[in-house]
């Protein structure tokens, strides 16, 4: 049976060492825009945790979960704390409230955002938070052969920045099963981004991270 390239399964540990030599602005900026603490947060699509063990130290639980159990199984062991509960699993299944809930780079591969989103702020207790950041890119699909070559030009800037070694694993990487997961991605432009965001999560303020867009909305208090 041919691979689904929008699962993670088989690009979990390819997806995880990339991301840990490419770096994370995500993970730079969540703590902007964290609480100092909190009781319960939800991490939707965690991957390999590495978002998650950022909201544990803030939070007195974290639900991290994610569709792919391999990307669970990898952050279990890569990430466990005792705070953090991993968890296998669909968005529309999760029940909440939570006092914060995040998603990141993970609300494009749903069949229909706006059921995700109206879920996800029916997750937010009175007064918490929800935090959502995905790619956005002003065209919905990026060829394979674009991405190929945005690697290739990468490769020459990497080989000076990081060294030769480094710069073939990052090329390696991202030029195998993890470009062709990209390549089937379809993602908003930043303007639809807000708008498709806003419409679902009034007052929201949004801001660019990275090549992303990101959301910040308070709920309103009871």
């Amino acid at each position: 049976m041919p691979r689904n390239p929008q699962s993670f399964d088989h690009v979990a540990e390819e997806y995880e060492r990339l991301h840990e030599l490419v770096g994370d602005p995500v993970g730079e900026w969540l703590p902007k825009v964290l609480p100092a603490t909190g009781g319960r947060a939800l991490d939707i699509g965690c991957g390999g945790g590495r978002h998650a063990v950022v909201l544990a130290e803030h939070y007195r639980e974290v639900d991290a979960i994610d569709v792919s159990g391999p990307m669970i199984e990898l952050a279990r062991r890569k990430r466990p704390r005792a705070n953090v509960s991993y968890r296998a699993g669909d968005l529309l299944d999760t029940t909440g409230p939570y006092d914060f809930v995040l998603s990141a780079a993970t609300l494009h591969h749903v069949p229909d955002l706006g059921a995700a989103l109206r879920h996800v702020r029916s997750l937010v207790a009175p007064g918490g938070r929800a935090v959502l950041i995905d790619t956005v890119s002003p065209r919905a699909a990026t060829p394979r052969w674009w991405l190929y070559c945005g690697s290739v030009r990468k490769l020459a800037q990497h080989v000076v920045a990081r060294g030769p070694g480094v710069a073939w694993e990052i090329f390696r990487l991202s030029t195998g099963d993890w470009l062709e997961h990209r390549a089937s991605d379809r993602y908003l432009s930043r303007e639809g981004f807000d708008h498709a965001y806003g419409t679902v999560f009034p007052k929201a303020r949004f801001q660019p991270v990275g090549r992303a867009q990101g959301m910040v909305w308070d709920a309103p208090g009871e």
